[in-house]
């Protein structure tokens, strides 16, 4: 498994170590740590004098090697991380420094390098002006076609997890993702699917409470039994796992049941699409990585 870490100089990037050594120490091949240096809009840019010229090569320079200190510095919290998480695996761990627009710069080396997932810290802002992980990880999770794997807060074993599935091949996904990736002796693992409200209030007052409830009897024993197969596959693969249906809008269920089972990580498929399009999870990744107070993971 490679991992893309795009890091800064703030707590959550520091959070971000953490975290990826903890939860992905059992598959992580390779992790590479990114610093991206932000320029200057080019529209603005003018062929410079020469005093100029010199003042801003050594200013280029001073930054690149304030990115490297920087880098090295995440590099040994790192490995405390991974000796911490009782990993014997040889993980090969790698830097680098890329300039220009934060968010694109990210999306290129994760292309480049053929990353399975982009681990950022949120809400991680430096001393550079503009430069703010909180938004540049919403747009990540918004254009990566990777995983993207995104840390709001500390992360220990054991792990409380909430698995979002919605019956697509992006909650299938989610389901083998983490079942090869996390460790089932330090994970309880939570699994709920929501049956939105399909009626809007004048459906309810044509069809009535009764005949709306026998027309939603179909969706929640499907989702019943998307429950119990799921179920059954993490028992097998050695999950301590509780599921739960829940009802109402899945966006704001799953924020909700995420706070209410003091989880840590909420994990989520994209783009899901069941086959009675109860809704879609790509949308609902995005709501759920951007509002929810806990560490989040959608899976692509």
């Amino acid at each position: 498994m490679k991992i893309l870490c795009p890091v800064d100089g703030s707590d959550f990037s520091r959070l971000l170590m953490q975290g990826v050594g903890t939860v992905f120490r059992r598959r992580a091949k390779e992790i590479v740590l990114l610093h991206v240096l932000p320029v200057g809009r080019s529209g603005n840019r003018r062929v410079p004098q020469e005093g100029e010229a010199v003042l801003w090569a050594a200013l280029s320079e001073k930054m690149t090697r304030a990115s490297q200190k920087l880098l090295h510095g995440h590099v040994e919290r790192l490995k405390v991380a991974l000796n911490q998480a009782g990993t014997s695996r040889v993980i090969s761990l790698n830097t680098m420094v890329m300039k220009g627009d934060v968010s694109e710069a990210i999306l290129r080396a994760s292309e480049k390098m053929g990353a399975d997932c982009i681990a950022v810290g949120s809400r991680g802002m430096s001393d550079v002006p503009g430069y703010l992980l909180g938004s540049v990880s919403r747009k990540i999770v918004t254009h990566a076609s990777r995983s993207v794997f995104m840390v709001k807060g500390e992360l220990a074993f054991p792990l409380p997890v909430l698995l979002a599935l919605d019956g697509s091949q992006a909650s299938n996904r989610a389901i083998r993702k983490i079942i090869s990736c996390l460790d089932p002796d330090e994970v309880v693992l939570h699994v709920v699917s929501v049956v939105p409200e399909k009626l809007t209030d004048l459906g309810l007052e044509m069809l009535g409470k009764r005949q709306a409830k026998a027309l939603m009897a179909p969706v929640r024993k499907q989702t019943q039994v998307l429950l119990a197969n799921a179920r059954k596959q993490f028992l097998k693969a050695g999950f301590q796992v509780n599921t739960e249906l829940l009802e109402g809008n899945p966006r704001t269920q799953i924020v909700e049941a995420a706070q209410r089972l003091k989880t840590s990580l909420v994990c989520v498929g994209s783009k899901g699409l069941s086959g009675i399009e109860r809704f879609t999870l790509g949308s609902v990744s995005e709501w759920v990585s951007t509002y929810s107070p806990e560490s989040v993971w959608v899976i692509r």
